[in-house]
């Protein structure tokens, strides 16, 4: 690896930083261009504002030995123009080709990762490239910004020969970089247009709610107005998620007011991931005859049917689940509000083993009732044979009630204490009831402030939360949000930042998921600041920009 810092005279400052910020990512000089293909969309919004003015671009370059290469925000290839046939094969077999990644930390220093990094055009020459196969080439980068959000949506690069190097082509690529941005403006404006003329196409029926729902518009006729909710337009949102432009699914779901509905779903040509919905509400009781087998219920519905069961029963009752997942509300729902007696395991480490007992003596004496007892994990092993002796000895008019954490994590002696109970009802936590969030939430909230409402995009937000603390976090991320509202509806910006999450976050693995959390912890402990944030976690700036993207965070 040459030495950059003196034997070639001067090196511009933004060089240097540029090699050091690759030998942290751990760029090998002498490695081959990766390439990812995957997930490409042809009909995204760079590549049809891009399109035309490439063509141009093509006849205009013809003669010069120069190629221009369009990436995308993710610094990969999308588009590529060459003045001939032999300047192509002479780029291809460099390994640049449509899915080639030049971000930095993949490609080292070069006129496409570089000028993403930094935000500003550059030209890279010769021997400043990182990689060794990049050093024969003079390179211009242009980033591409939308007019309105002043985001990066792409990078434009001029490529040829160091001997055929012109100061010139630097302001013509600038040009060529504007038009590109000015037809994304006017693209914005013709996909919302897209997606209200595939709106009004079909708007008309009457008897069919019919909604269209982009990135930053909502349409509904009277039909939909009337039934469908927040939550609905989110249960409808995730169902475009995978489909490609032009695609359509037929499918059943039941709506937040519990009807079930016939919905088709058309994700719209060129309305950037617009999509228009026909909900057709259907009778329960004229729902045709399934040929699959029969819907399983959802947990939620497991528990609420459990806990029914139980409630017009006299036998013990054994209550399972995570910390904040409504053991005691569950508890407390069966055993009615009439003569109910509590006491909680948790007190007998404070109380003393005596004291606890001297307690639960006294909270059975009358054998009338129901006695509930939370927390039983924390039981000594020396009072578990009392409690197991209360219930085989139980006799009419006196009910044990018992909750414990999940039963996988229960030792021994506590499982097989809540065995000894008729009924065991095990309350699922939060993250597998994602589809009851919707209505959890709006309940809930209704509890702190029954004026409020929480929008489409704040309902998808709390779905693809992960709720470690369950109905208890909920509870805490809905208080505060109620605090630091703007007006009556509650929207995404008003949930505290970290749980701003969006469908894409959900659907990630869980290592992804803890690589998230650790980078959005590391920017909160920076106060945002990026540099420091990426010292905190160990790897480069031009990374972690990589990895925010990747995984969604817009802190």
């Amino acid at each position: 690896m040459p030495d950059i810092s003196g034997e070639r005279g001067p090196v511009r400052p933004e060089i240097a930083l540029s090699w050091k910020r690759s030998r942290l990512s751990g760029v090998d000089p002498s490695a081959a261009i990766a390439v990812d293909t995957a997930d490409q969309d042809s009909e995204s919004r760079l590549l049809r504002a891009a399109t035309p003015v490439l063509d141009e671009v093509s006849q205009q370059i013809a003669g010069t030995g120069f190629c221009v290469l369009l990436a995308d925000r993710e610094c990969r290839v999308v588009a590529s123009v060459y003045s001939n046939s032999s300047v192509q094969r002479t780029i291809e077999e460099l390994g640049v080709v449509n899915g080639s990644r030049f971000g930095e930390e993949h490609a080292g220093t070069n006129a496409l990762g570089t000028p993403l990094e930094m935000g500003r055009s550059i030209v890279i020459h010769g021997d400043e490239h990182f990689l060794d196969s990049l050093k024969g080439l003079s390179c211009y980068g242009q980033p591409i910004l939308h007019p309105v959000t002043r985001r990066v949506e792409g990078i434009l690069d001029m490529t040829g020969v160091v001997s055929q190097a012109n100061p010139l082509f630097a302001p013509f690529l600038a040009r060529a970089a504007a038009d590109i941005e000015k037809r994304l403006l006017e693209g914005s404006k013709a996909s919302e247009q897209r997606l209200v003329d595939a709106f009004q196409r079909v708007s008309h029926q009457r008897h069919v709610a019919v909604a269209a729902i982009g990135d930053d518009i909502l349409l509904s006729n009277r039909t939909a107005l009337d039934l469908l909710e927040a939550a609905d337009h989110a249960s409808l949102r995730s169902l475009v998620v995978d489909l490609r432009p032009d695609q359509s699914r037929l499918v059943t779901v039941e709506l937040a007011s519990g009807a079930l509905a016939r919905v088709q779903a058309d994700r719209i040509s060129g309305a950037d991931g617009g999509a228009v919905f026909l909900v057709e509400p259907l009778a329960r009781e004229r729902r045709p005859i399934r040929r699959t087998q029969e819907r399983a219920p959802s947990p939620g519905e497991r528990v609420r049917r459990d806990l029914l069961r139980a409630r017009g029963s006299s036998a013990a009752v054994a209550i399972s689940g995570e910390a904040g997942s409504g053991r005691t509300c569950a508890a407390a729902d069966v055993a009615g509000n009439i003569d109910v007696r509590w006491l909680d395991a948790t007190s007998a480490a404070i109380e003393g083993r005596e004291q606890w007992i001297s307690n639960l003596v006294q909270a059975t004496r009358r054998r009338t009732g129901v006695v509930v007892i939370e927390q039983v994990q924390l039981l000594p092993d020396s009072v578990v044979p009392l409690v197991a002796e209360l219930i085989d000895s139980s006799v009419d008019g006196l009910r044990i009630l018992l909750t414990s954490g999940p039963v996988p994590e229960l030792p021994p002696t506590t499982s097989a204490l809540m065995s000894r109970c008729a009924f065991r009802i095990g309350i699922a936590p939060l993250r597998d009831r994602r589809s009851e969030v919707p209505d959890l939430a709006q309940a809930m909230l209704d509890g702190i402030q029954p004026d409020l409402r929480l929008t489409a995009s704040a309902v998808e937000a709390l779905s693809a939360a992960d709720w470690p603390g369950n109905l208890a976090e909920l509870r805490v991320v809905l208080t505060r949000a109620a605090e630091e509202r703007s007006s009556n509806r509650i929207d995404v910006a008003d949930l505290p930042e970290e749980y701003r999450t969006t469908a894409k976050v959900s659907r990630l693995a869980g290592r992804e998921k803890a690589e998230r959390q650790a980078i959005i912890g590391a920017l909160k402990d920076c106060g945002g600041n990026k540099v420091h944030a990426s010292a905190q976690l160990g790897i480069s700036r031009s990374t972690l920009y990589t990895r925010m993207r990747a995984l969604d965070i817009t802190t």
